[in-house]
């Protein structure tokens, strides 16, 4: 780019650095630049979406952001220009992390000059003008391989051609020397000639550029001469500038190639001209291909230039010859021509000699995949090989199976949630009863009876089915979070003061606990029996992997992050209150890594030791949380286990007085809506056994027109009954003949948006099946008890 002016874009938020490094732009004298200064990340971001700018110096520290983010979030959005990271001090991690990201180059601010300055932009330049090149050469001779015919070979040509020059008006001719005319294979110019206008072709500029014989830069100039001297008629309307290149092969010259523009006049230069001359060779010798396929396989045998591998084995397996594009082939072999070749490869020729047939193979050296094209030459007793280095396909297609398996994961996720949804909704209706009724014949029975130890036992299994139902939702992220600020602590020591904790102790009693917490941390929005779980699981968990005995460490602290501790750096900058959980036990394989979090993958016996859903419940909870998970573990060397939550930066929070209802008795009446009998007659009898005056309702429309002729204090509003007429389309029509209405939803399905939406019209409380007498008479107290006050409308954009 010598003669041209390069354009730079500096992102810098320090202006004393813009102004440095514009005093060090202009100090070069070899190379033009003209630079502009963006201060801003999202203002970068958009100029860069512009396309306007040869190269990008952008520095690491963008306030809030980092470099990094905008050359990652840039490239993802089609930028492919060079980008150069500028930093303030030198750090092999943060090179490393800048070529991970797509960066160009690494220049430390401090050692800039004005030469290291241009050397670096120009070699990112000519870099990236290679790799550009390297693209399309490989691009074309895969779709000289995949393609099914000519017109879908030069089509993709004209593409991959597009990324390295403007290709707007392009053009392929082929000459037949026995008819002594034109065909047009490919054609998209504007100012196309007719196909079967060949006598105008022949005074054609496309007939002079093969008369020519070489690659030819038709400016305005020397247009009007070669149309004045030479008795060309270009056509219609004549281009401002053309470059053609003759399209030569073994045979000679059977067409060309050309490029036109009707608009810019300076559109192409001579190094376009040396660039389409390059790539012409790659375009004839893929038309030759597509014409005769006999053809392009002799003339395949040595193509020097070819930038695929091409050899000539002899049938004893010796090297006869390789071109250069093999040399990283014969680098794999540790050969050179007169060597021998691999035995597995030998093995195959001997095959493919003794069948006398072309066939075509895929084999692997080390990590390179190679597609074989075999060509035995009986008589002269060897085989030519023509083959193209698969290795990029192959880790594509590996790749793609394994966003693949991720899908079929996420899919089968969400499969299990909404079964698990199902589930919930029928087990907890069922449950009901179970859990309900033991306390109300417990109240009939007399103190001395000796089944109510047997009654309590009933009571107490239903409810421990009623709360794995329950760890089924939290799995599948679909259980009812009351979030609010809390302190983590608390929730630490609640759990290893509580009975879970000390009946894990006394079973591990050989495990030595080390508390770590920090006293200062902040809050965190979180809901505490929910974190209650994921600490439990994860305590339980880490016991387990000690059966011998060890150190079970269990901390707290609160950091500002921009990456984790595993280096994942995808996340939110911020403050985060991180819980660490660490044992000495044996650890966990990278194999097992991977799959740690799907449900039910254990490793522990089914039924002796948890259900296979704990560090599922700990990953749902966490991501409901906004949280994050790293697992650091090495066999024999144990395991951590670190959770990150955002804390809250600005707390506020005041602590509310506990309301602590004594009496869950009443006289109000009360109507009960729900599609199942036994569930209507449970709330009925749970109710009236409290005193209240209960009516029941089979759905919502029943409901509707009791409430039009009779008061109820308070409706008990099942969430899924009639199809397309749920608990919210049922309160929706109650309060509008009844405003305000005071209303519980009691549900054996999870709290949905629908329940949300319900709660902000003016439901007083959420409860789910299977409910107890005193959950039951505690929300009602809580609701009834509450003062009426308008609810504000809230508008949804």
């Amino acid at each position: 780019m010598e003669n041209s002016i390069i354009k730079v874009l500096l992102v810098d938020d320090d202006e004393d650095d813009y102004l440095i490094t514009s005093d060090l732009i202009e100090e070069i004298e070899r190379t033009k630049f003209k630079m502009e200064w963006c201060a801003s990340f999202f203002g970068a971001l958009e100029i860069i979406n512009q396309h306007r700018h040869d190269v990008y110096l952008i520095d690491y520290r963008l306030g809030p952001h980092s470099g990094l983010e905008l050359i990652t979030k840039a490239i993802n959005e089609g930028c492919n220009a060079p980008m150069i990271l500028l930093t303030g001090q030198g750090d092999s991690e943060v090179d490393i992390m800048a070529m991970e990201a797509g960066s160009t180059d690494y220049l430390v601010k401090g050692q800039l000059d004005s030469a290291i300055l241009e050397r670096t932009i120009r070699y990112a330049l000519q870099r990236k003008r290679s790799e550009d090149l390297q693209s399309a050469l490989f691009k074309i001779s895969e779709a000289t391989n995949l393609s099914h015919n000519l017109e879908d070979l030069l089509a993709t040509i004209h593409k991959v051609l597009g990324t390295l020059i403007d290709s707007t008006n392009f053009c392929v001719a082929l000459y037949d020397k026995s008819s002594k005319e034109y065909s047009f294979p490919y054609m998209a110019d504007k100012c196309a000639i007719e196909e079967n206008a060949n006598s105008i072709l022949k005074k054609s500029l496309i007939n002079h550029i093969r008369r020519c014989g070489k690659p030819t830069l038709l400016e305005r100039n020397s247009l009007n001469e070669i149309i004045a001297d030479k008795g060309v008629q270009p056509g219609d309307d004549t281009p401002l500038i053309s470059i053609g290149v003759p399209l030569h092969t073994a045979q000679g010259i059977n067409g060309v190639v050309m490029l036109h523009s009707y608009t810019n006049e300076n559109l192409y230069t001579k190094k376009d001209l040396d660039l389409l001359a390059f790539v012409s060779g790659h375009i004839a010798m893929a038309i030759e291909r597509k014409k005769s396929e006999a053809e392009i396989k002799d003339l395949a045998k040595f193509p020097s230039e070819n930038p695929n591998p091409v050899l000539r084995i002899s049938s004893e397996g010796i090297i006869l010859y390789a071109n250069k594009a093999s040399l990283p082939l014969l680098d794999e072999w540790q050969a050179d021509i007169g060597d021998a070749i691999p035995e597995k490869l030998h093995e195959c020729l001997l095959a493919i000699l003794k069948e006398e047939n072309t066939c075509e193979k895929e084999i692997s050296f080390g990590e390179k995949s190679y597609a074989f094209t075999f060509s035995p030459a009986i008589e002269q007793n060897y085989i030519n090989i023509y083959a193209q280095d698969i290795s990029a396909r192959k880790q594509a297609e590996k790749q793609r199976k394994k966003l693949q398996e991720q899908l079929t994961r996420a899919e089968r996720m969400e499969s299990l949630g909404v079964l698990a949804g199902g589930v919930a909704h029928d087990l907890n209706n069922i449950l009901g009863p179970l859990v309900a009724y033991p306390e109300i014949i417990k109240m009939k029975l007399p103190p001395e009876s000796p089944i109510r130890d047997e009654i309590s036992k009933i009571e107490k299994s239903a409810q421990r089915a009623a709360d794995v139902v329950q760890d089924l939702l939290t799995m599948a992220r679909r259980g009812r979070y009351d979030m609010a600020p809390l302190s983590f602590n608390d929730v630490v020591n609640s759990y290893l003061q509580s009975t879970d904790y000390n009946n894990l102790e006394s079973k591990y009693a050989s495990t030595n606990l080390i508390c770590k917490l920090d006293e200062n941390i902040p809050r965190i929005n979180g809901s505490a029996p929910h974190l209650y779980k994921v600490i439990m699981n994860l305590v339980m968990n880490a016991c387990e992997a000690m059966p011998d005995g060890g150190e079970l460490i269990v901390k707290t602290e609160c950091h500002n992050l921009d990456r984790l501790s595993s280096g994942f750096n995808n996340i939110k900058i911020g403050d985060y209150v991180i819980l660490t959980i660490s044992d000495t036990g044996h650890g966990i394989t990278k194999k097992d890594q991977r799959h740690l979090f799907e449900p039910f993958y254990t490793k522990k016996k089914m039924g002796s030791s948890g259900s296979g859903l704990g560090l599922a419940i700990v990953y749902g909870v966490t991501k409901d949380h906004n949280g994050y998970i790293d697992v650091i573990s090495e066999i024999g060397q144990g395991t951590d286990f670190i959770l990150y939550f955002p804390a809250i930066t600005n707390d506020n929070f005041c602590e509310k007085e506990n309301q602590t209802v004594t009496d869950i008795h009443g006289s109000e009446k009360v109507l009960v809506v729900d599609d199942l009998e036994d569930q209507r007659e449970l709330a009925s009898l749970v109710l009236t056994n409290l005193g209240y005056d209960v009516h029941a309702a089979a759905n919502g429309h029943e409901a509707i027109e009791y409430l039009r002729q009779h008061d109820a204090d308070i409706i008990i509003l099942d969430m899924i009954m009639e199809d397309n007429f749920d608990g919210l389309d049922t309160y929706r029509e109650i309060i509008k003949i009844k405003p305000g209405h005071k209303a519980i939803i009691a549900s054996g399905f999870s709290a949905t948006d629908r329940v949300k939406e319900a709660e902000r019209l003016g439901v007083g409380k959420y409860i789910r099946k299977p409910y107890t007498m005193q959950t039951l008479g505690i929300a009602i107290r809580e609701v009834l008890d509450t003062p009426k006050t308008r609810r504000q409308e809230t508008v949804h954009a």
